[in-house]
């Protein structure tokens, strides 16, 4: 497939060029409105990604143009304009998608990807999913060739599934759209065709769990790679890292053209200042600041954007002799710092460890078992603390952020058992493995009814005794889907680095605009939101979420800076479950969302 980049600037472009290219597609580019219209003529493209501040014309009159003459492919706008008004003009002048600077690479291919196979999506009337085929003509399902015997209400649900495989249905969903018309049955009705539609499904060899319960929610179609859904932004430590090293290898190669722009910039700050500036310099800078906003957060200087974007908005004003220069020198030096980092620099540490606090508890003071354990738990990225009385550990736990405990326990003294108690009071959610000497089942009990996790023998191996917590840990989130809605993709990174070793299947997204297209493809468990948001602020998607009969009662959580009451009771009065101020610890997090997850179930 060929695809049309029109964009002046160049060497952004030829990153995008780059990594189309390694995608297999056939790339052209044109750095201004004329040369994009010529290959328009000359060439047969599947898709034209268009600028909207061009050299030489509007990239909106372009894109008008080129639908004007007949023209039906897919045509991109990419822009450092983010308004509404803007959208809904670009959109309105033919534009199919629109995408504001700066962006992140990964979704820009991805939302190219879907503009392609839109036209091949349409075209096929055959409904596939794994080796499931459905064929609406003839009312037929086949798994790898092979009839499936299905009665009418089984073929509705399939096709159900099938044709929305990322969404999850209530039993009263699939009532409304399965026996529109006719008096509606109970939802033991639909377990029971759900029962039956399963056992079919194995017989012809199938998995069982093909049609997965999303419990206390309904059901939907569980893929192999259910937790690797392509519109989920999750990754591993490990993937995150090699992500921000192709960044990082890119904006080398960036870097000089980014200071050229800064020096642009430079260069009309000085002429201001002595009064000599001109029309020529006026228009280079505010072209540079406009580029540097568009492209910065790409390369890992989000910081970097919001800079070069307020000098864009301070150069606005029109003569140029009314510039606020005081603010103008201020903000160029603020860029100039902020670029003699390197990108992803705070990320990528954060990435290279887990953010679990361990502290250990031994009353024993075994220092050859406490060695051993501090070196398996540094293995297993864990931060450790070592208390050798409950005292210490009170104090540790009031002083630090701690995500479990290792506690060598003692019997049958019941100091232990009173220490538990009041940190189960305080911390209902924090686990606690025991290491203990006695076996005798009343003291598993006590241990157990204090609020104990997992119990251990005295003559548990270290390496087993720190898998063993990790193991807890990623338990507790039980695979809970959470997803967390905010403007900022390093405080989403940061988030999923804190609450991934809690077993959390974490989905996160930086534009609200995609809001309800990611929940009914994810289904979360849990929904956390950003108050001051672009587009459409998190006070918003709760009251849409509300209005909404099936997610309606999704628990939801909002995580922000604003710490005053008025905010917070804003917040609860439109619905809001529980309210979180930043900055917080993964821990403190993690506890919070097992709480809501474990009341929502009551």
């Amino acid at each position: 497939m060929r695809i049309l980049l029109i964009d002046d600037d160049e060497q952004l472009m030829e990153v995008v060029a780059s990594k189309l290219i390694e995608q297999l597609y056939a790339v052209d580019i044109a750095n201004n409105g004329e040369m994009g219209w010529e290959f328009v003529l000359l060439f047969d493209f599947d898709l034209v990604v268009l600028d909207w501040m061009l050299p030489d014309i509007d990239g909106i009159e372009l894109c008008q143009q080129i639908r004007a003459k007949g023209y039906t492919m897919p045509i991109m706008l990419l822009t450092a304009r983010d308004s509404q008004n803007d959208k809904v003009l670009a959109l309105d002048s033919g534009a199919d998608d629109y995408v504001v600077k700066p962006f992140d690479f990964d979704e820009l291919t991805a939302r190219i990807r879907v503009l392609l196979r839109r036209e091949i999506n349409v075209s096929s009337p055959i409904l596939e999913w794994q080796d499931l085929s459905l064929d609406p003509k003839v009312h037929e399902v086949r798994y790898q060739k092979q009839l499936l015997p299905l009665t009418p209400k089984e073929y509705g649900m399939i096709e159900l599934f099938m044709r929305h495989p990322q969404q999850v249905f209530s039993p009263g969903a699939i009532i409304n759209n399965l026996w529109a018309g006719e008096d509606p049955p109970g939802e033991e009705a639909v377990r029971t065709h759900i029962k039956g539609l399963r056992q079919k499904l194995k017989t012809v060899g199938m998995a069982k769990d093909t049609i997965k319960t999303v419990y206390g929610v309904g059901y939907r179609l569980k893929s192999d790679d259910d937790v690797k859904q392509k519109d989920k932004s999750l990754s591993t430590p490990n993937q995150e890292q090699d992500k921000q090293t192709t960044i990082t290898k890119i904006w080398s190669k960036f870097k000089e053209q980014a200071f050229q722009r800064l020096a642009d910039l430079e260069n009309f700050a000085v002429a201001a200042v002595e009064n000599s500036q001109t029309s020529e310099l006026y228009q280079q800078a505010k072209s540079s600041a406009h580029k540097l906003a568009g492209s910065l957060g790409c390369f890992g200087f989000p910081e970097g954007s919001r800079i070069a974007k307020q000098v864009e908005q301070l150069l606005v004003p029109s003569p140029i002799a009314k510039v606020d220069l005081k603010e103008l020198v201020r903000l160029i030096a603020s860029l100039n710092a902020e670029l003699q980092h390197q990108p992803f620099e705070e990320t990528v540490e954060n990435a290279l460890s887990k953010n679990i606090s361990l502290l250990i508890i031994d009353r024993n003071h075994d220092e050859s078992l406490d060695r051993q354990l501090i070196v398996e738990a540094n293995n297993n990225g864990m931060k450790t603390y070592i208390a050798n009385d409950l005292t210490e550990a009170k104090t540790i736990l009031t002083q630090e952020s701690i995500d479990a405990l290792l506690h060598k326990i003692v019997f049958p003294d019941g100091e232990d058992l009173e220490f538990l108690q009041q940190l189960h009071q305080r911390q209902a959610n924090i686990p606690v493995v025991a290491i203990a000497q006695s076996s005798q089942l009343l003291d598993r009990l006590n241990f157990v009814q204090k609020g104990g996790s997992l119990f251990l023998p005295n003559s548990v191996e270290p390496i087993a005794a720190i898998t063993a917590v990790s193991e807890l840990l990623e338990n507790l989130g039980n695979a809970a889907k959470v997803l967390i809605i905010d403007d900022d993709p390093q405080v989403l990174l940061s988030l999923e680095m804190s609450l991934e070793p809690w077993g959390f299947e974490i989905t996160t997204l930086d534009k609200s605009t995609q809001f309800w297209e990611v929940l009914e493809s994810v289904g979360p468990d849990i929904l956390i939101l950003d108050i001051d948001m672009p587009d459409l602020n998190g006070i918003e998607l709760c009251q849409i979420l509300r209005s909404d009969r099936y997610w309606q009662h999704l628990p939801v959580m909002f995580l922000s800076v604003h710490q005053d009451q008025q905010t917070q009771n804003r917040a609860f009065n439109i619905g809001a479950d529980d309210y979180v101020c930043k900055p917080v610890t993964g821990s403190v997090l993690a506890n919070r969302i097992l709480n809501r997850l474990k009341r929502s179930k009551q």
